[in-house]
């Protein structure tokens, strides 16, 4: 490399150390209103200001509803923010998750951040996007996830099933690891076809959101990293029979599906 060349890319780089990002959090949810108010919280209140959040109410009950419109409009009428950071899209029809979350990365920029928190989870640490932030500018990574906590009504648990991803494997062949605090740049999916998001019916998936869009993110980061700090707490129910309900099951069969058939280019 000439010494122009290597003068550009340190003034390239040392800009996109030096900006500050931009966290766009997409929750898609439906029949949330109960434990939407700790995810908000948990939001509103990081110490790293420079965030959007994208609410997604998929056809919730009515009552429901009310109680999410409520919510959102509440956040910003008690100036618990100072700007119009929350906008809530509410579909008539239900649409599922993985037609969500598309609509949620539609509103982004290229260098946004993206963040998935489900709306009955929430972050478990308040400087989580000013500690993830500093790791992205000071490595330059464009994928980053954390360790996470299972939590239910009835008890909280260390339970973490992410890890450090191998680089230079084939993704949808490599362990699951990638699952919360989850984020990654918006460009990583800009080329990504659509026919990835969809099963074998032709449809959206429904359920694999987490897999549908990391699996793809980790196949075009050029630089990953693992942050093995607790972030993100994970609602489920723990009791074993919850894994072998027909919905459990729905979800493990699209995942087996998508990691079957890999990635279309």
């Amino acid at each position: 490399m000439d010494q122009n060349a290597f003068e550009k890319l340190f003034v390239s780089q040392k800009k996109m150390m030096s900006k500050k990002n931009r966290f766009v959090i997409v929750s898609p949810m439906r029949n949330a209103s109960k434990t939407l108010p700790r995810m908000l919280h948990s939001i509103v209140g990081q110490s790293y200001e420079n965030w959007k959040l994208i609410l997604i109410d998929d056809a919730s009950d009515i009552d429901h509803r009310q109680s999410i419109v409520r919510m959102a409009l509440a956040f910003q009428d008690l100036n618990l923010i100072a700007d119009d950071r929350i906008k809530l899209i509410i579909n008539d029809e239900r649409k599922w998750e993985i037609a969500n979350v598309i609509t949620g990365l539609s509103m982004c920029e290229d260098d946004d951040i993206v963040v998935r928190v489900d709306a009955d989870d929430f972050l478990t640490d308040l400087d989580a996007f000013r500690i993830i932030d500093e790791v992205y500018r000071s490595t330059g990574c464009d994928m980053l996830w954390t360790a996470h906590r299972w939590h239910s009504d009835e008890r909280v648990t260390m339970q973490n099933i992410s890890g450090p991803f191998t680089q230079g494997t084939d993704p949808y062949k490599h362990p699951w690891v990638s699952s919360h605090l989850r984020t990654f740049r918006k460009r990583l999916l800009n080329n990504v076809k659509d026919e990835n998001y969809r099963g074998v019916d032709g449809e959206y998936f429904r359920r694999i959101g987490d897999q549908c869009f990391a699996l793809p993110s980790l196949k075009f980061s050029r630089k990953n990293i693992y942050l093995p700090m607790v972030m993100y707490s994970y609602r489920c129910d723990m009791r074993p029979e919850t894994f072998q309900t027909e919905d459990a099951k729905f979800q493990r069969d699209e995942a087996l599906y998508l990691r079957a058939r890999g990635f279309i280019e």
